[in-house]
């Protein structure tokens, strides 16, 4: 057999091509989209509690969006310093969970407490309340 008579090489199959880099992409997407889904939600969390942390109890009343009934003395016993969790040291949002399309539940263990204390974030405003589950 010569060198001009050898076969030629086989092309190479394009099924990676048109299959499996398609779906690898829809698969990375849609663990980013799990993963980060509730993002906001949780900023918004995390930045209460930071602010709650550096002692700053007026900003992070405004940032909880509270209600009429609900006043900053109210607030206060709540999360001032003598409150149930007493002055905020340390905290860790543990996960989030969607509540329907509105609100969802971010989970956060405060001051290496457990249970998790569960705030309800609104999707839209960003306001904060304890959770009622």
């Amino acid at each position: 057999m010569r060198l001009l008579d050898a076969k030629p090489p086989k092309p190479p199959r394009k099924i990676g091509r048109y299959i499996l880099i398609p779906l690898g992409v829809v698969i990375v997407v849609g663990i980013a989209f799990i993963a980060f889904r509730n993002f906001h939600e949780e900023r918004a969390v995390s930045r209460f509690l930071t602010t709650l942390e550096a002692g700053n109890y007026r900003e992070a009343y405004q940032l909880w969006q509270p209600s009429r009934t609900y006043s900053y003395e109210d607030f206060l016993n709540n999360w001032g310093e003598r409150g149930d969790y007493g002055r905020i040291r340390s905290f860790r949002i543990v996960g989030s969970q969607s509540r329907r399309k509105a609100s969802v539940i971010v989970f956060v263990t405060i001051n290496d407490e457990t249970p998790p204390c569960e705030f309800v974030v609104d999707r839209k405003t960003k306001g904060l309340a304890f959770s009622p589950f």
